[in-house]
């Protein structure tokens, strides 16, 4: 090389860092307008902030790709382009074409944030994380506040409208309810508090939205006030978003539980459907046998959370069914409900002793028989995840997510279609627990678990593996694929804003990635994604890295 094309190596070297140190100041003001249209179909010279954003994509579209960015380019002319079709449109854009927006935006920082091209995921993924997004609105007088919890929130995954006004938030309630409402008590200008308002407007609803409230009032009499309309947290200023988020994550788990499924063995066909019918309506999965030799065959198809048994039936009586059910391992924890009009107490005693565990008379009202599945079924998955789930995280322990990969192993082998296997590992613990306390050390591994729960797909399996260690199993997904999503989740981590005595802090991870070959056992697998993570944590953490095998 001459020194001629040194030294133009050299200044072009230059020109990318002051490029580089340029986008470090310009992206979070994109951030923050970008952060801007969730409000836009509540102003009415709404163009005005679209045509601004729409200049400076355009700016980003062209430079990027020069300064070696391509894919940051790519992504700015798509994002440009879409801004156009707005400007172009009669009406301000729909919240769904937002939130695809913003997500494309989420990829530009992270291709900004890592400086080199980043690894798309599939469209299909893409898809897949838009459908878990959960609306949540916020009614947050105080800007900065609100576009804090809005950037965090949006994090993890959820659709987020922002609103200033009562004004405002009472026009989208009654346009589109929310699956949470989070709402600042003190509004200076406005001539009621937002406690008020939202009791008033409860009222109006046949079932209460879930609520979360901001303040800066710590007062017994403010906590009583929340209750009193219903308020399921409360958050006290200076806001701790990831501790508001876990509480966000824990109030939906419980409204999008997986209804309960009801397996039906009855020899009366109409008795039976009636039943269905009755429990369907109460929000129930219901589903009916009428032959009770095929009782293995339904309860590996439809795997019920309880068995309604009938006691007389012609070939085999409820009894027995139930003992034959008992003899599987597998289904010795299932209740079972025996349903007959046989009224002496010691036959009931009788059946009860064999295999059941309790006895409903006929006839039953339809009140009573949803009250009596609904509560067994509740408490039979509350013991089923006591017993598979860890307690803080509320993913699958140690050895159940090793089950499941033996599982998910076998599957593969048998489709052929890939398998990858992360582990991840948060940098520097020991030092959360030291510096801010062990509490702050469990809202961390929350954070980082609600966050793969909100970002990885229904068919992911994930688990505790120990400690800070998290074990993620992704079906049909090669390991260019998985290292993709992995710096996902690395980056929207890191990104997380943690506090403790009014200090914040950021964590990282590292992750190491294998592919599962034909040959490999479970323990083969971890092993390779644990010495993956090594390597990761070697090279100086918060890195992802694929196993590298043995020359």
């Amino acid at each position: 090389m001459t020194a001629e094309q040194s030294k133009l190596e050299q200044q072009l070297a230059k020109l990318h860092h002051q490029y580089m140190e340029r986008l470090q100041a310009d992206i979070p003001v994109l951030a923050s307008q970008v952060g801007t249209l969730v409000t836009l179909s509540a102003q009415s010279d709404w163009r005005s902030v679209v045509l601004p954003l729409k200049h400076k994509f355009h700016t980003l579209a062209g430079s990027a790709g020069t300064f070696g960015l391509p894919q940051l380019g790519k992504l700015a002319k798509k994002l440009e382009l879409q801004l156009k079709d707005w400007m172009a449109a009669e009406f301000p854009p729909e919240l769904s074409e937002i939130n695809s927006f913003m997500a494309i935006f989420q990829q530009v920082q992270y291709a900004h944030q890592s400086g080199h091209q980043v690894m798309s995921l599939t469209s299909a993924r893409l898809d897949l994380i838009h459908d878990q997004q959960a609306l949540i609105y916020v009614l947050e007088d105080d800007e900065e506040t609100a576009q804090h919890l809005t950037l965090t929130l949006a994090t993890f995954g959820y659709q987020i409208q922002s609103y200033r006004r009562i004004a405002e938030l009472d026009q989208a309630l009654k346009t589109k309810l929310p699956e949470a409402l989070i709402l600042d008590i003190t509004l200076p200008d406005e001539e009621q508090t937002g406690l008020d308002y939202i009791a008033e407007f409860q009222q109006s609803l046949d079932e209460a939205l879930p609520v979360l409230v901001l303040t800066s009032h710590d007062s017994f009499e403010h906590h009583l006030q929340a209750v009193r309309i219903g308020a399921q947290g409360y958050f006290v200023k200076p806001l701790n978003t990831t501790a508001l988020e876990a509480r966000l994550q824990r109030l939906l788990a419980v409204r999008r539980r997986e209804a309960f499924r009801v397996l039906i063995v009855d020899d009366d066909q109409l008795l039976a459907e009636h039943y269905a019918l009755v429990l369907q309506g109460a929000g129930l999965r219901a589903e009916i046998l009428l032959d009770p030799s095929q009782i293995y065959d339904g309860l590996s198809r439809f795997r019920p959370d309880v068995i309604l048994l009938d006691v007389l039936m012609p070939g085999c009586s409820g009894p027995e069914l139930a003992q034959l059910i008992r003899l599987q391992d597998e289904w010795l924890s299932v209740p079972i409900i025996y349903l007959s009009s046989e009224t002496d107490g010691e036959r009931q005693l009788a059946a009860l002793v064999k295999g059941g565990d309790d006895f409903l008379t006929k006839p039953i009202t339809d009140t009573a028989l949803i009250v009596a599945v609904f509560a067994r079924a509740q408490r039979a998955r509350q013991l089923a995840d006591m017993m598979t789930k860890d307690s803080l995280t509320g993913l699958l322990q140690h050895a159940r997510v090793k089950e499941r990969l033996s599982h998910e192993l076998q599957r593969s082998e048998r489709t052929g279609e890939p398998l990858s296997v992360v582990m991840l590992d948060i940098d520097h613990f020991k030092k959360v627990n030291d510096n801010y306390g062990h509490l702050t050390g469990d809202q961390v591994i929350s954070s980082l678990a609600n966050l793969l729960k909100q970002q990885l797909r229904k068919t992911d399996i994930i688990g505790r593996y120990g400690g800070e260690e998290f074990l993620l199993i992704l079906p049909d997904c090669n390991q260019n694929q998985a290292f993709g999503l992995v710096e996902q989740l690395r980056q929207s981590f890191a990104s997380l804003p943690f506090s403790f005595d009014y200090q914040n802090f950021h964590c990282t991870f590292s992750a190491g990635i294998c592919q599962a070959t034909a040959t490999d056992q479970t323990d083969q697998l971890i092993d390779q994604a644990d010495k993956a993570l090594y390597a990761s944590k070697h090279a100086g953490r918060n890195q992802t890295q694929l196993y590298q095998p043995p020359a």
